[in-house]
């Protein structure tokens, strides 16, 4: 072997030819002129099937126009149905320019005579290199495919809404997450008519972002108030982007990341006001423990004033005034009992915290016109956290009261109990009053967070919290309710199971009671 050949490129022909002669002068030719050619003869259909089906594909198809049982032109249709990119060129010993032109239509790259096959090996190089070309820019067009494909992927599962806008805010694209967050149907935001500006009252800072040049720095993050798909606002978490700021401001593109933070703007609100709320008790605790000194005084006064001569008009007014003392004295004590939980649980008597919530809620169900009556049983004492159980049943008392804005009753009642699914043996409460009852939908959505039919005077977190309190100590609560109608009476019946002994695993220190008194 020469030292050219061994430079030579290799080459895979598939030759469709019947006369062997040729075949030895073509395959002199192309060694003759730089290539090393591996050729596969064949002369039927069936047999360049064959060879087209095989993993090892020709570099280049050369084909006779005329052969007993085959021919050119059969060999290129062939080719085309298989939609394989292989350079085919016709071969022929007389070469006619009708011929030819027909040829180089059916896709032919070019037709070579083989009386003159000067032009042969520089039409093979023209094809490989045209053929190398086009599979980069395929391969090139196949990766951006994928690549895109995996973006639009990745973008229809990000839990941010997406919107993308030309230059003069008309939304170009909206993935599903915006779509659902602003409550619009699948598709509608990307029809090109939907702009920015109608999505957002304020777009001032928009329009500043599209005109920012790549060196300005400005704000791309800050809060703001996009509009539904029904007109009403939802408070945002705008995030800015322009794709290709280097671009003329007319050929811009720019990126909105939406999050919907309407569910932290309410927890911040929450917690301011039952940050308030939580002052305003330890305040109250403040006050009664100091209102305690002068009230023990007056106690000794009056009790020193009954030992004097008296008038009986004057010694009825030191009775009463005794009777009313004492009530202030056991309402300041049970203020200060009220607002003071033990960090772990404890031996309660569960009567007692009742008492002592009745006690300080007594004035209010006397201005509603309410009745209470307590049905007390046997029960058995509870391992429990007392400031947590007295805050649950205030807010349970406090909910039937709001059920009753013109007077009721409300029933009490306790009794030794089993919980029928964890056989725990313990306490069942029933508070149970005359209210105006709930429909099926609040039902559905009682211990929902931030979910109020009080309008501005409720948070929205009380239920969530007593099924907190009542889950710590391994209990159950649920709801009985029914609206009036024309053949029975409205009312609501909650009822609430306490086992005997807080589970060993419950939360004992003071960070989950501090979170329950101040969302209290």
């Amino acid at each position: 072997m020469s030292p050219g050949q061994l430079s030579a490129t290799p080459l895979h022909v598939l030759l469709v030819e019947d006369n062997p002669e040729d075949a030895f002068l073509i395959e002199r030719h192309l060694r003759r002129n730089g290539f090393q050619p591996s050729i596969n003869r064949v002369e039927t259909a069936a047999e360049m099937r064959v060879q087209l089906a095989s993993d090892a594909l020709p570099d280049v198809i050369l084909a006779d126009y005329n052969l007993p049982n085959f021919s050119g032109p059969a060999a290129l249709a062939l080719l085309k149905s298989t939609r394989l990119d292989i350079p085919f060129i016709m071969l022929s010993g007389a070469v006619s320019e009708e011929t030819a032109v027909s040829s180089m239509r059916a896709g032919a790259a070019d037709y070579i005579s083989k009386q003159n096959l000067v032009r042969l090996v520089p039409a093979i190089e023209r094809e490989l290199s045209e053929v190398s070309s086009r599979r980069r820019e395929m391969a090139a067009q196949q990766a951006l495919l994928a690549s895109e494909s995996r973006f639009d992927r990745l973008v229809a599962a990000m839990p941010l809404g997406l919107l993308i806008s030309d230059a003069d805010q008309r939304i170009v694209y909206a993935n599903s997450a915006i779509e659902a967050m602003l409550q619009y149907a699948s598709g509608s935001l990307r029809n090109r008519e939907s702009s920015l500006s109608a999505l957002f009252p304020d777009s001032s800072r928009i329009v500043s972002a599209l005109q920012a040049q790549p060196s300005d720095r400005h704000d791309s993050l800050f809060e703001s108030t996009c509009s539904l798909a029904d007109g009403k606002p939802l408070d945002v978490l705008v995030a800015l982007t322009v794709l290709n700021p280097e671009k003329p401001l007319e050929d811009r593109r720019l990126a909105v990341f939406i999050a919907d933070i309407t569910m932290r703007k309410k927890s911040e609100e929450m917690l301011r006001r039952t940050e308030k709320l939580a002052v305003a008790g330890r305040l109250a605790a403040v006050i009664a423990h100091e209102v305690n000194n002068p009230l023990e005084a007056i106690t000794n006064c009056l009790y020193l004033l009954e030992h004097c001569e008296l008038s009986d008009d004057a010694r009825k007014f030191l009775v009463t005034a005794q009777s009313e003392l004492s009530r202030i004295s056991q309402i300041t004590v049970q203020t200060l009992r009220f607002h003071r939980s033990s960090t772990h649980a404890r031996s309660t008597d569960l009567h007692e915290l009742i008492d002592t919530v009745l006690a300080v809620l007594s004035s209010r169900f006397g201005k509603h016109e309410v009745e209470v009556e307590k049905h007390f049983g046997d029960i058995p004492r509870l391992i429990i956290h007392d400031g947590e159980v007295r805050h649950l049943i205030t807010n349970l008392l406090a909910n039937s009261l709001d059920a009753m804005p013109r007077g009721g009753r409300i029933v009490i009642r306790t009794r030794r109990a089993i919980d029928p699914v964890s056989k725990l043996e313990g306490a069942r409460l029933t508070i149970a009053d005359t209210g105006t009852g709930m429909s099926g939908e609040t039902q559905s959505r009682l211990f929902e967070p931030f979910y109020s039919t009080k309008g501005i005077t409720g948070t929205g977190l009380g239920l969530w919290i007593c099924r907190g309190i009542v889950e710590k100590h391994g209990g159950t609560i649920r709801f009985n309710s029914r609206e009036a109608s024309p053949h029975r009476s409205a009312g609501t019946v909650c009822t609430v199971f306490l086992p005997t002994e807080t589970p060993a695993d419950a939360p004992t220190s003071s960070s989950f009671d501090l979170s329950m008194a101040r969302l209290g």
